[in-house]
């Protein structure tokens, strides 16, 4: 890791998820990214991290971070009347044990707290700094995703600077006991490293982790099976891709489970992406298996984006991440209220509405949001 320096990010925050297809699971988020992407800007360094090539990412090696959010973010909030649901980050991991960096975290969520807007955080590493922000446990609506890709021996070659399996439960089992709505992001889970590490037993380490995941007090888990780019990471065409990452450690294992995994992992176009994913049978197989494990110790499941929810998800949630953030709106001393029954995924839960909730249909769509949808006229229906 290179120097850290604060640096003050240019123009507006607000935008949504790329995916504009009818397959989208995600419901409408507002992204704000805690820093660019770009290698430098995560200490964690996941080997199957995307967001270290994005587009536009930053490679001078120091570790960039913003330190205007909460200027950037408010002079947003007084442009519109309806407020999305906020991700906390996308791009870079929020939680880092970086001093600078936790501090312009904590600076963001408190003034989304100010504000009465609704939020997640997804992270690998210890949210605990911002019960020091008053009022942070019972601060609805907010929920907490914490990812664990697998076992104490997947983590070392998957996430090794990343803290180990036992830190991310129990920062779960932190959170949860304070009442606060947690889940576990089992994602991704790349079967083959489970069959080259543990062989047949693999599907009995992965009951394991689920118990492990139950005895947390989480009580949603959401999975993927990962969806890698077999593209070199750089622009002139250098750099070692992401399939061919995942599968050098795999065969650093197993010989014969890499040859399945280039066999298994298939080039699909459609849904909300492209890339090389579980060939459908095997994730639907895997998916449906795991879904009896996890309902069976008191949670729900749900997969991202890689199936729909009519084909493996638990019954009855409003979307794959199980916690309602709705849309809040606006209010006469400017701060906003959340919409009662709001689930922000429109294109679900409000598909067809002539008025809905939020007295804005343009939302009920699954492409992203466009701004002018959230400074409209608000109808009554919302005020209600």
């Amino acid at each position: 890791m290179g120097q850290v320096r604060l640096i003050a990010k240019k123009g507006s925050t607000l935008h949504d998820y790329p995916y504009a297809t009818a397959s989208r699971k995600c419901p409408h988020f507002w992204i704000i990214n805690v820093t660019p992407p770009g290698p430098g800007h995560c200490v964690y360094g996941c080997l199957y991290c995307y967001a270290r090539y994005a587009i536009y990412s930053d490679h001078s090696g120091d570790t960039l971070i913003y330190n205007n959010l909460p200027e950037l973010v408010a002079k947003d909030l007084h442009r519109i009347r309806l407020c999305p649901p906020i991700s906390i980050s996308n791009v870079s991991d929020p939680c880092q044990p970086i001093p600078e960096l936790r501090a312009q975290v904590k600076r963001l969520v408190q003034l989304l707290m100010d504000y009465g807007l609704s939020f997640s955080i997804t992270t690998k590493g210890d949210p605990s700094f911002l019960l020091d922000l008053p009022g942070f446990a019972p601060y609805r609506p907010k929920f907490v995703a914490v990812t664990i890709e697998g076992t104490s021996e997947i983590l070392a070659v998957l996430s090794p600077a990343a803290p180990p399996l036992e830190k991310r439960l129990e920062a779960v089992r932190r959170l949860s006991s304070l009442k606060i709505d947690t889940l576990i992001r089992f994602d991704p889970v790349f079967i083959h490293l489970f069959q080259a590490l543990y062989g047949d037993s693999w599907f009995d380490e992965v009951e394991g982790l689920v118990s492990s995941f139950a005895g947390t007090g989480a009580k949603h888990l959401v999975c993927s099976t990962g969806r890698l780019s077999r593209k070199p990471p750089h622009p002139d065409g250098t750099g070692i891709s992401l399939w061919h990452r995942v599968l050098e450690v795999i065969r650093a294992q197993s010989a014969a489970a890499a040859r399945r995994f280039e066999q298994e992992y298939v080039y699909e176009r459609g849904g909300t992406s492209q890339g090389y994913l579980l060939r459908r049978e095997l994730r639907l197989q895997f998916h449906r298996r795991l879904r009896a494990v996890v309902e069976g110790k008191g949670m729900t499941y749900a997969t991202c984006q890689e199936l729909s929810a009519e084909e493996s998800d638990s019954q009855g949630l409003p979307h794959c991440e199980r916690f309602p953030l709705p849309f809040a709106i606006k209010q006469g001393d400017g701060r906003f209220k959340a919409i009662e029954g709001c689930t922000a995924n429109c294109h679900v839960s409000c598909l067809g509405l002539t008025h809905p909730r939020c007295g804005q249909p343009k939302l009920a769509y699954p492409r992203p949001f466009k701004v002018s949808y959230l400074k409209g006229p608000i109808g009554q229906q919302a005020l209600l």
